[in-house]
């Protein structure tokens, strides 16, 4: 599935020297302009107290969940600067048929920077080490301007659907849809955002950008995204569509995704390698969702056309994906509107607060097809059921089984398996 690949326990000792690192980190840095609350000693002597009864890993656990100094970030207002990150630690089985080798990883570590310029311009940076490979994220100025919205200068996300032009913090599962593959990503250029009464758009245009979780941008583009939300009495409904063009001076494009399971060493199940002698790549997507209390559901569609040069016909790609969630503990998704997608979930009592947190399941059907004419980028089903536990706005664990209902690619050693994967992971952000 993808080839449910692994990542070797050699690097283990790596892992936990940057867990090591990232929590003697949090415990010791302060916060100047944000003093700690009043009742955190009480919280913490309690915490002390029933270490015994809770064990080890209960302990480690709300200790973690206790760092209050970065919770919000370093915050300096008087030099107009934040820092903020986040660190996500994997562990996977997986098999054809049964359990197979335990796989640790760093899925994603990440530091941004943001300062306050002249004349309110915001500067953002943000690097992020991808399965051990280091990438620069959004590295962009940007200004809430009269008339054109939000101004954005600089390599940022493209808008193009829903999953993707949100953050990789707050999806419901690990990772993102196998139809991310015909999605864009990140890209050099300027772009515009703003919403009034239902109505929430994005538009832009862009050149080659930055890698992102593999995958590069090339070409010229003119990417846009149109967002209109219904309110009814049980909730929000979200509907979009997304259409980009690309122009690529004969470039090679390259279509790819991981199998919704990241820790893998080996190639991608589906990868169209460089696409020789491609020209134009349109896309279009399809975007809806909705919340109702703690039930939510959303659905994306997502279409390529790749036009080719010297008379080569041109190749369609398209995928789609369907989940439903559920918050067992009664919260609710967080949609904004201001921009179209989801923000984090926040528990109504922490479990560091001597509550239970939040608790979240969902279930995810998926299919993308890379298969056309003489290109055989593979075709991949997936079935995906998810468990979420938000133990405040910083800690969240997390377990997802993903299973491959159909695998088509001839010639991989994969094509007409039907591989699954176990994994958990512990996501701590400041």
């Amino acid at each position: 599935m993808g080839e449910f690949g692994h990542i070797t326990t050699q690097r283990l000792p790596t892992l936990l020297a940057t867990a090591l690192a990232c929590a003697i980190t949090a415990g010791c840095v302060g916060t100047p302009s944000k003093p700690a609350p009043a009742q955190a000693k009480p919280d913490t002597d309690a915490q002390a107290t029933n270490a015994g009864h809770d064990g080890m890993a209960v302990d480690a656990l709300r200790r973690l969940s206790l760092m209050r100094p970065l919770e919000g970030g370093i915050d300096t207002p008087l030099v107009h600067y934040q820092i903020h990150g986040y660190l996500m630690v994997d562990a996977a089985v997986y098999s054809t048929r049964g359990i197979g080798q335990t796989n640790f990883s760093v899925r994603r570590a990440d530091i941004n920077f943001q300062h306050l310029l002249w004349r309110d311009w915001l500067f953002y940076a943000d690097a992020e080490l991808v399965n051990w490979h280091l990438e620069f994220k959004d590295v962009y100025i940007r200004k809430n301007t009269k008339w054109l919205g939000v101004l954005t200068i600089g390599n940022q996300q493209e808008p193009f659907g829903l999953e993707q032009y949100g953050s990789f913090r707050n999806t419901t599962f690990l990772e993102r849809s196998t139809s991310s593959a015909i999605a864009p990503s990140r890209s050099v250029g300027i772009s515009s955002s703003d919403f009034h009464g239902p109505w929430i758009w994005s538009y832009g245009f862009f050149t080659a950008g930055t890698h992102d979780e593999g995958r590069q941008q090339r070409g010229v583009a003119l990417t846009g995204r149109l967002a209109y939300v219904l309110q009814s009495e049980n909730g929000p409904y979200h509907l979009a569509v997304d259409y980009s063009t690309r122009h690529l001076n004969a470039s090679g494009q390259r279509f790819e995704s991981a199998p919704e399971v990241a820790l893998s060493n080996s190639d991608y199940f589906l990868d169209t390698h460089g696409i020789a002698d491609t020209k134009r790549v349109q896309r279009y997507g399809l975007e809806s969702a909705h919340v109702s209390g703690p039930f939510s559901w959303q659905a994306e569609w997502m279409q390529a056309h790749v036009g080719r040069q010297d008379g080569l016909p041109t190749l369609e790609f398209r995928g789609w994906y369907a989940y439903a969630s559920f918050m067992l503990t009664g919260e609710s998704r967080d949609y904004r509107e201001s921009n179209g997608i989801f923000g984090p979930v926040v528990p109504h009592v922490s479990w560091n607060g001597r509550g239970g947190g939040a608790l979240e399941v969902a279930v995810r059907l998926s299919q993308t097809d890379l298969n056309d004419r003489d290109v055989f980028g593979g075709k991949e089903r997936n079935l995906t059921l998810g468990v979420n536990w938000y133990l405040d706005k910083s800690v969240r664990l997390s377990a997802n089984l993903v299973h491959a209902l159909y695998l088509d690619k001839p010639g991989n050693s994969f094509d007409g398996k039907h591989p699954s994967a176990l994994v958990g992971r512990l996501q701590y952000q400041f």
